[in-house]
């Protein structure tokens, strides 16, 4: 047997291409096994599928920005696997089943790297070294050589492929010690994944390590694992010799863990104990309050470099408490007294306050946010509100500062401090917009900015983005640049901003749209209006109808789950709207009649243009889940709806969207309707500055001004300029 295997080895050391060829000096083509002419058949078919990985079904591979790498790749891809396809068909030691075998695995290898680097699973660099990894893998296995001492001269990527649940060997003797060197690679490479992945190594003597440095580095996510006592991975844990491996053990086993568990930082450094957290839990306004002073010591921390563990799991519990305890009351409230209302708010200091409004931007009303917000700042007493940010270090400032300016309080936040102070607080609010990931700050900016009365504050405002601008031009940054070049186009002039953006920027106007595009190939203009079966929801039904029936212009017929409205004279306008029904049994029929609406409007080609949100806040969700893709104008007129931009904007990215700030009315819904219908009808199209010039004569005075200061129309939404602008950037 030894002189066999010897004999063996001898054979492949004379081959220095590859372990399969008899000599690198015979071209001829071997003869292939009928039974494995479609194995390489579909070999080649790959082969060209990668060549055309580009777009371009050419015999080139051109996937990396080298083009001499390109060049390599395509050798490799091409001549040098045609090679082995030859090798394998002439090796002597390889009968039908074994040659089937390589092939097979080659068919896999190209497979999978056409997938992953699609998928970009694959880099390069990787995709340079998978032949001749498999080569090498192959030569072993051929001679019954196990494969393990293989595997660390390959990155994960490439010993993925070879290795995974398809590899073809599974006759290797080495084959389970190796896929555990590949799960360590993986695991170096993907440690948030270690904990979903390790079950089957459990046994492996990597095991507690792996487990440990999970708790160390990703401790919510092994709480939910240690949490889980019967399952295999909950009972390896705790034979874990790790102090925070026991100590989350220890807290995941406490029938409150899940609310003790924030406080892990603390508990560490001894500065609170788990008995003293157990006896507030019960208590929701004690545990609230700790959750609070706990906050505001882990900032201490981060400003100390001493990044809390959990930091993160702190803040998603304050807002759930938040939310439970008190949001979900006084929203509940709305229509009683202010002082039963907010009586739930009577223990609460400014910073237990602050929080709550920080916390809560995605539930509170706006009634609630500006209960809230009063009494936060009647309870400064003499203080400012730059008293309040220091004390609260300055968490969430820019969140909050532009919550203060979207509800219209952000000139009496800054009117509560020095003016030097208020200035160096917009200064901060302006600066590092760059830096994160989204463009959440950046919009926060935008939409600001138009709610700020004081002519010194935007002045400073855009000094601020000029000096930014200059900045990234100087550091190069060209996502700096582009989002505070964006900023002071927006800013430059009231009346010109979409102009100079549509210029630079190339999005389509936001001040104006004609009749063309709003119109089908019909030329009708199709309107869609959703509106919800509750008391509010009927009568606004009532009012809405109340604008048509009866007019010479228009002709209105209701059916049994909707009513449609068209137009009599002048261009043709198609309103269909769903009717209230009673959805107080808990069937919901309303949301049946929208269902219905929507099939009737798909299956007869009518795609609405005009799409009219007529509900409360809460019913906001349900319209943009049925939003047709085909909306250019939309019309949010529900309280608050000012906050659903960007998730309106993902669905219909050019749409022109009106929305109120704060309180959405039936005052103001329907004159701006009325205003659409008719410059739509008499064949204007839709001109905002126009309309909204009207508008404002029509509500001069009193409530009425007040409701309607607070929609916004789409030349005015500056962070819906902003995302549209930032999208359309040269790249």
């Amino acid at each position: 047997m030894q002189l066999m295997l010897s004999f063996r080895l001898f054979l492949l050391l004379l081959l220095p291409f590859s372990a399969f060829s008899l000599s690198q000096q015979d071209s001829i083509r071997p003869i292939v096994d009928i039974r494995r002419v479609k194995l390489h058949e579909d070999i080649d078919v790959l082969q060209s599928r990668i060549c055309a990985l580009d777009g371009k079904p050419d015999k080139m591979i051109a996937i990396s920005r080298d083009v001499d790498l390109d060049l390599l790749l395509t050798d490799i891809y091409t001549r040098q696997t045609d090679d082995l396809q030859q090798d394998i068909e002439r090796n002597i030691l390889a009968d039908h089943r074994i040659k089937v075998k390589y092939l097979s695995g080659l068919h896999i290898l190209l497979e999978e790297m056409a997938k992953s680097f699609r998928g970009s699973a694959l880099s390069v660099s990787e995709a340079l070294v998978l032949l001749d990894a498999y080569k090498q893998y192959m030569g072993r296995d051929l001679i019954g050589l196990g494969i393990y001492g293989l595997v660390e001269k390959f990155p994960y990527g490439v010993n993925r492929i070879l290795l995974g649940e398809n590899s073809v060997f599974f006759e290797n003797p080495d084959l389970t010690s190796a896929r555990l060197l590949l799960f360590r690679q993986f695991a170096g490479l993907y440690p948030e994944q270690v904990l979903s992945r390790i079950e089957p190594y459990l046994a492996a003597p990597f095991a507690d390590s792996l487990i440990a440095a999970a708790a160390h580095q990703f401790p919510s996510r092994f709480y939910d694992y240690a949490a889980a006592t019967e399952t295999a991975i909950g009972k390896k844990i705790r034979t874990i010799d790790d102090s925070l491996v026991k100590m989350i053990t220890g807290i995941a086993e406490e029938s409150a863990g899940r609310l003790i568990f924030p406080f892990l930082h603390s508990i560490l450094k001894r500065k609170i104990s788990i008995d003293s957290i157990k006896s507030l839990v019960s208590n929701d306004l004690q545990y609230y309050q700790l959750l609070i002073r706990t906050q505001l010591q882990y900032m201490d921390d981060m400003q100390a470099n001493d990044t809390p563990i959990l930091f993160q799991e702190m803040g998603l519990t304050i807002k759930r408490k938040a939310e439970e305890i008190f949001i979900n009351e006084i929203n509940a409230l709305h229509d009683a007294p202010d002082e039963v209302r907010f009586k739930i708010l009577a223990p609460l200091g400014p910073a237990e306050l602050y929080y709550i409004i920080v916390t809560g931007e995605d539930v509170l009303y706006t009634s609630s946010y500006t209960g809230v917000y009063n009494r936060m700042m009647a309870r400064l007493q003499k203080l400012g509100g730059d008293d309040l940010l220091v004390e609260l270090r300055f968490d969430k400032f820019k969140k909050f500062v532009r919550m203060a300016a979207a509800y219209n309080k952000l000139d009496h936040f800054l009117s509560t401090m020095p003016a030097e102070n208020a200035q160096l607080l917009m200064k901060s609010f302006v600066r590092g917009l760059e830096k994160n990931f989204n463009l959440e700050d950046a919009v926060d900016v935008s939409d600001s900015y138009g709610s700020i009365s004081s002519n010194s504050i935007r002045e400073l405002i855009k000094a601020e983005i000029e000096k930014n601008l200059e900045q990234q031009q100087l550091q190069g940054n060209a996502r700096g640049t582009a989002i505070y070049d964006i900023l002071k186009l927006l800013f430059k002039s009231a009346t010109d901003s979409a102009q100079l953006l549509t210029q630079k920027y190339h999005i389509p106007p936001v001040y104006a749209l004609p009749l063309s595009a709003l119109s089908d190939v019909g030329g009708r203009v199709v309107q869609q209006v959703f509106f919800y079966g509750d008391k509010d929801g009927k009568e606004s039904f009532a009012n809405f109808i109340s604008m048509f029936k009866g007019k010479k212009e228009w002709k209105v017929v209701q059916l049994e789950h909707w009513v449609e409205i068209k137009s009599l004279l002048g261009k043709p306008v198609w309103i269909f709207a769903n009717l209230p029904l009673d959805n107080t049994q808990g069937d919901d029929p309303d949301a049946k009649a929208q269902a219905l609406l929507v099939e009737y409007l798909n299956e007869n080609g009518l795609k609405p243009t005009i799409v009219i949100h007529r509900g409360h806040s809460y019913h906001l969700k349900y319209t943009i889940q049925q939003m047709p893709a085909s909306a250019k104008i939309i019309i949010l007129g529900s309280c608050g709806s000012y906050q659903n931009l960007n998730t309106v904007l993902d669905l219909c990215p050019d749409a022109h969207i009106v929305s109120s700030k704060e309180v959405g009315t039936k005052l103001v819904n329907e004159p701006v309707l009325k205003q659409i219908n008719e410059s739509v009808r008499l064949g204007n199209g839709v001109n905002w500055i126009s309309i909204w010039t009207q508008l404002e004569k029509q509500f001069n005075a009193g409530v009425a001004k007040e409701r309607f200061d607070n929609y916004i129309p789409p030349h005015k939404n500056l962070g819906a300029l902003f995302i549209k602008a930032f999208n359309n950037r040269p790249q």
